[in-house]
């Protein structure tokens, strides 16, 4: 892999010349987030007038690499680092990216303790513009802590079985490119080589939680019968084993959104029994039909399974079992579910949640009801919300499912 070395001098330098402190108050390094205080601002300082210095004095010949001793993993993670996959550096993009099967990883992955990594080059016309394989040095260097756990007495263990499996795309052209205009970028090349080659690539967020040790424990769950409507559950299932959040989390909505139909119905049903039959009261009638109508928009249509599903109060005990979940669900700055409102009032809350993140995931989809679409929404906030709608897909699956 090309790696640092395809960093042009150029483009280096007016990267060097726009680093800012400005905005840098928290720097995450290896999955701990750490508040960058003064002193560290006044370390910063010095080590970005050092550095720029430097590269405004490279030599033809000079590389990044010649000047990598000086900076603190500080410096890397508060200046080189996009997200929990990706850094990028001048005119240089590299984010992290696993096989996605089987298929793929034999075809790209030789040997079994001692890996060779093949490649996938990519060009336009005849010049490269970037290239799939083995992940850089640098990458390897700034994300250090979140594939090698040092003890206290210097001894070395290695997160994962075989961190070479963790493989990276490297754009060497990137220099004027938003980071939203990246993204969609690697996701086309992804789905290109995909069909001309049958190569199947994941993008892959690097999370503190595989430094954790990990626990052995024995559960137990009791089952005695089939108990859930196959589709469903079947969309369910996606969800559970789907590394990627936005397919996770469309996959649960999925679930609640096979319901839609038969709970507009059990509304309509439900109106129509309260109408004084016979004779036909006709502006009763319009009224039920006029509440049948609304109920068939998308968001409606939720806010009806959710109504039908969910025992409010056992959700209530739900949040409660956990001071993160109230944090993240009930404190938060959007759509706050306040627990002290009445079932309703947490139903259409609970609704506008779920449809809101829907929407900010799938913002394209034509069949979307009048809404404000959230331009981006990251996979970690994805992450934060898979566990309130898996809750609440697993309910509907079960109270709406036909035994």
């Amino acid at each position: 892999m090309y790696g640092e070395h395809k960093i042009k001098n150029d483009a280096l330098k007016r990267w060097a010349k726009s680093i800012s402190l400005k905005e840098i108050n928290f720097v995450d390094i290896g999955g701990d987030s750490f508040e960058v205080t003064p002193e560290d601002k006044e370390v910063l300082e010095t080590q970005v007038k050092v550095f720029s210095r430097l590269i405004e004095n490279m030599k033809p010949d000079e590389r990044l690499r010649s000047f990598r001793g000086i900076l603190s993993p500080l410096f890397y993670n508060a200046f080189f680092r996009v997200n929990n996959s990706a850094i990028r550096i001048a005119n240089y993009y590299e984010c992290l990216l696993t096989p996605s099967n089987i298929k793929t990883y034999k075809k790209i992955i030789k040997g079994f303790d001692y890996l060779e990594i093949g490649s996938v080059q990519l060009y336009d016309g005849r010049t490269c513009i970037g290239e799939i394989g083995k992940k850089s040095s640098l990458f390897f260097s700034i994300f250090y802590e979140y594939f090698i756990n040092e003890g206290k007495y210097g001894d070395i263990q290695h997160i994962h079985s075989n961190h070479d499996e963790f493989m990276s795309i490297q754009l060497f052209d990137i220099e004027n490119l938003s980071n939203d205009v990246i993204s969609q970028m690697i996701n086309e090349i992804l789905l290109k080589i995909s069909m001309d080659h049958d190569l199947d690539f994941s993008i892959v967020e690097l999370d503190s939680n595989y430094k954790a040790e990990g626990e052995a424990k024995i559960y137990g769950t009791q089952f005695h019968s089939v108990e859930f409507e196959q589709i469903p559950a079947l969309y369910f299932s996606n969800a559970l084993h789907t590394q990627d959040a936005r397919l996770a989390y469309l996959s649960y909505y999925q679930v609640l959104e096979y319901f839609f139909v038969r709970a507009q119905n059990n509304h309509f049903l439900e109106k129509y029994n309260a109408l004084s039959i016979p004779p036909i009261d006709h502006n009763e009638l319009r009224k039920v039909l006029q509440h049948y109508k609304n109920s068939l928009n998308e968001r409606d249509s939720l806010k009806l399974v959710l109504k039908s599903s969910l025992n409010i109060e056992k959700f209530k005990s739900w949040l409660a079992l956990d001071d993160e979940r109230i944090r993240k669900f009930c404190d938060s700055k959007k759509n706050s579910l306040d627990l002290s409102k009445s079932d309703e009032q947490i139903i259409n809350k609970l609704g506008e949640r779920i449809y809101t993140v829907r929407c900010a995931i799938a913002h394209s989809k034509g069949d979307v009801d009048d809404y404000i679409a959230i331009p981006f929404i990251s996979n970690s906030e994805i992450y934060r919300e898979i566990e309130l709608i898996k809750y609440v897909a697993y309910e509907g699956l079960k109270s709406c499912s036909n035994h």
